[in-house]
């Protein structure tokens, strides 16, 4: 799918009334999933557990459940159109769509692409000024941030890097939209493979949005260190996790996206057993993402 105009906007999501207000039904049907899941795997039965009202009778639930965890599922989520579609079916993908964690997610979008931003211009303006950005997905926040910064005459290299090839794919669309094609490489690697680059391309900023999420503490703390190690002394790392709230058990068992939820303080704990000491936590007004920066002093 080629991309057309960019739908995202700049402002913070915070619409909670409507999924507060269904809570109960919510919790009902999560519990209702785990049932049924639970007893289909005690008779092993390999048959999908779906909801008629998420992946049912709209167009994009059963895409996200398919491809929950992966790139295509997030920039469902980011690019989402509102009010395009008005059958029940395009009304229904519109109230998943905003979610809490939708919204949130969006929020954690607008706040990377920011502190992506506030971390270039720390830096001198004539200086070629590099960034890494580790399981990049579409890379559609750097294209957009940089294509901003180019603008304002800063002189931002990147490498964007992802194991999944088609993701990358999607990434050069957003390249090519934003006109940064003499700013961002496109590296397809996973990224425990990725230290050796940071090693060699020495940059000031390491970036990686929606990845803490997936590794359990020790293997979180190894694999920061590995990043603060090979860092410039004032360079800067923008990383963020997703804190618990009450859509997880939904967002787990009916969507199908297992993630690892952490609080502000055990997020803080894994950046500074990293090495870390000197890092901020700044979280989007759902209180859902957390985006935290850190630099090496």
């Amino acid at each position: 799918m080629i991309i057309g105009k960019r739908i995202l906007s700049d402002k913070f999501e915070s619409k909670r009334w409507p999924y507060y207000l269904i809570l109960p039904i919510t919790w009902l049907l999560t519990l209702w999933t785990i049932a049924k899941k639970k007893t289909n795997a005690l008779l092993r039965k390999k048959k999908d557990v779906g909801l008629l009202v998420f992946d049912g009778i709209g167009k994009y639930g059963d895409v996200v459940k398919k491809n929950a965890t992966g790139w295509k599922a997030v920039d469902l989520i980011y690019n989402h159109s509102f009010r395009q579609n008005i059958s029940l079916g395009g009304l229904l993908d519109d109230f998943w769509f905003e979610s809490l964690n939708c919204q949130a997610a969006r929020n954690r979008f607008k706040l990377a692409k920011r502190e992506l931003e506030n971390a270039v211009i720390k830096f001198p303006k004539k200086q070629e000024i590099r960034v890494v950005s580790l399981a990049a997905g579409t890379g559609q926040i750097e294209s957009e941030a940089i294509a901003k910064l180019k603008s304002k005459g800063f002189n931002v290299c990147a490498r964007l890097v992802d194991k999944e090839e088609d993701a990358l794919s999607r990434a050069k669309e957003y390249v090519v939209l934003n006109k940064v094609q003499d700013k961002i490489k496109l590296i397809n690697s996973d990224v425990g493979s990725a230290i050796d680059l940071i090693k060699e391309f020495n940059p000031h900023i390491v970036k990686m949005i929606a990845f803490l999420d997936y590794l359990p503490e020790e293997v979180a703390i190894k694999f920061i260190s590995n990043i603060y190690s090979t860092m410039p002394q004032g360079g800067v790392f923008i990383v963020s996790n997703t804190m618990p709230n009450i859509e997880m058990h939904f967002v787990k068992w009916v969507v199908g996206w297992p993630l690892i939820y952490r609080r502000p303080k055990e997020i803080a704990n894994i950046i500074t057993k990293s090495g870390f000491v000197k890092h901020n936590i700044v979280t989007e007004p759902l209180n859902i993402q957390g985006i935290i920066v850190a630099e090496k002093t």
